[in-house]
């Protein structure tokens, strides 16, 4: 599998400004992981986000600063694949896209 399916945002609104799209998934980076998602929530700040109140966020973005799910990929040391994990914050969904 090449492709991943996002909620991505291209600009600012309400509910509506998410698109689902067909994104490539991404190769991590040494000290990085690739989590295959099976969960992720939305709370306040992405809310804030959507809407246009977060300035240092560029779009297009993927938002997402909470998920759970198994590592995919790992390029560095404490992390094997399978292994399960949850993130939480971190620079998700604001510097980089999320989950």
């Amino acid at each position: 599998m090449s492709t991943m399916k996002a909620a991505v945002i291209h600009e600012p609104g309400g509910p509506e400004a998410f698109r689902f799209e067909s994104r490539p998934i991404p190769t991590p980076k040494r000290e990085e992981v690739l989590i295959r998602v099976k969960a992720f929530g939305l709370n306040r700040s992405e809310l804030f986000t959507r809407q246009g109140h977060s300035p240092s966020v560029k779009f297009p973005r993927i938002l997402g600063i909470e998920a759970v799910g198994l590592v995919e990929d790992a390029r560095g040391d404490g992390f094997n694949k399978g292994d399960v994990v949850a993130t939480a914050m971190g620079g998700m969904g604001r510097q980089f896209d999320g989950s």
